[in-house]
């Protein structure tokens, strides 16, 4: 099977383009020219538009799809599923992709074949943060932690973070919710060597609808979803519909999550979230438990996007340590390895101050 990609590349000097969200333009890495999203749309009409199809007798029939479908074979014909064969994550890649290395495990990975055009986005959140300001965030969050590997924060290390799209499942909607809660007033007093105790208990319902939009939920089984909430909200007003132009230069997971097994993830958290609406609005009770909920879901539509995040991993003992910057906002979130080494040396060392003070304590005080 004949694999071909497509290249943005700088109509002046031929080089690479990438994206910049802090201009607004795409911006040439070689030359430092800036196009507009029309002048990419002019200048490489092919990319976008042409029908980049295997079969023959499909390019034929192209003309005659409706517009999801040409667009749907057109991504499909536009990048290419990378397989890491150490750690087998799926990367979705153009032909201007730089790192040739697995944003997970950092091995060196294969081309085995083109996807398909259920993996085309509809939408996507281009990168704020520049690599710089990544690797700064970085250098910030390891400062004064003295207990890391040497090797966790050397520049070596440093340059393996990878600018990653994120498959994510955006899910919109309405809800009727209702809430049925026991409150206790609890009131307490001494008269003489007795206390009293006084409790009363009421039953409390609440109902509200409740409109929520564009609930995520990442669609990787590989990257952990409270390290994802951890780094949210995205802010969707930077929202944009998708482009393979944007891809240049960054890899893009490929979802294994389906919107269906999502949809469970998501409704568990509108659900949750409702419920602590509805609990906003009780007060004056000294406790308040949850006895049932219900939650009626209307209206609901997922899309699929691409969210950008800063990836970087760390394997030390076999065991392996994330980090990652949200793409857009700059939130960061990472799990740290520490050094059996450099924990047993300081608590040598803080052994042998405690000791040297209590030697000249005792010094002082029988001297």
């Amino acid at each position: 099977m004949e694999i071909r990609t497509v290249t943005y590349q700088c109509p002046n000097c031929n080089a690479a383009l990438e994206y910049n969200n802090a201009l607004g333009k795409f911006k040439c890495l070689f030359c430092d020219s800036e196009f507009t999203e029309e002048d990419i749309k002019q200048n490489f009409t092919r990319n976008e538009n042409a029908d980049l199809s295997q079969q023959n007798l499909e390019a034929e029939r192209a003309a005659a799809r409706d517009e999801a479908n040409r667009q749907a074979e057109e991504f499909s014909g536009a990048s290419a599923l990378y397989t890491c064969p150490n750690c087998g994550a799926g990367v979705i890649c153009d032909s201007l992709t730089a790192s040739t290395r697995c944003h997970f495990c950092h091995t060196p990975v294969i081309l085995t074949g083109r996807l398909s055009g259920e993996f085309k986005p509809d939408l996507i959140i281009p990168f704020a943060i520049t690599r710089e300001q990544a690797e700064q965030t970085f250098k910030e969050y390891c400062k004064g932690k003295f207990l890391l590997p040497r090797g966790f924060r050397s520049e070596a290390q440093i340059q393996n973070i990878t600018p990653l799209y994120v498959p994510y499942w955006l899910k919109s909607g309405s809800v009727d919710a209702h809430l049925e809660a026991e409150g206790k007033k609890i009131r307490s007093w001494r008269s003489g060597d007795t206390r009293y105790t006084n409790t009363k208990i009421y039953n409390i319902s609440r109902s509200g609808e409740m409109v929520f939009v564009r609930v995520p939920c990442d669609g990787s089984r590989r990257i952990d979803d409270s390290m994802m909430e951890a780094i949210e909200p995205f802010n969707y007003t930077g929202i944009k519909k998708f482009s393979m132009s944007y891809l240049s230069g960054c890899g893009a997971e490929k979802y294994d999550v389906s919107a269906a097994e999502a949809a469970q993830r998501i409704d568990q958290r509108i659900s949750d979230a409702a419920v602590e609406v509805l609990k906003s609005d009780i007060s004056g009770y000294s406790s308040v438990t949850e006895k049932s909920r219900s939650i009626s879901y209307r209206n609901q539509t997922t899309v699929y996007g691409m969210l950008p995040v800063w990836f970087l991993n760390y394997t030390y003992k076999g065991k392996d340590y994330p980090f990652v910057v949200n793409g857009q906002t700059g939130v960061r979130f990472g799990i740290l390895p520490v050094s059996g080494i450099r924990r047993f040396l300081m608590g040598l060392g803080l052994f042998v101050v405690i000791g040297a003070l209590l030697t000249l304590l005792g010094g002082v005080i029988f001297g």
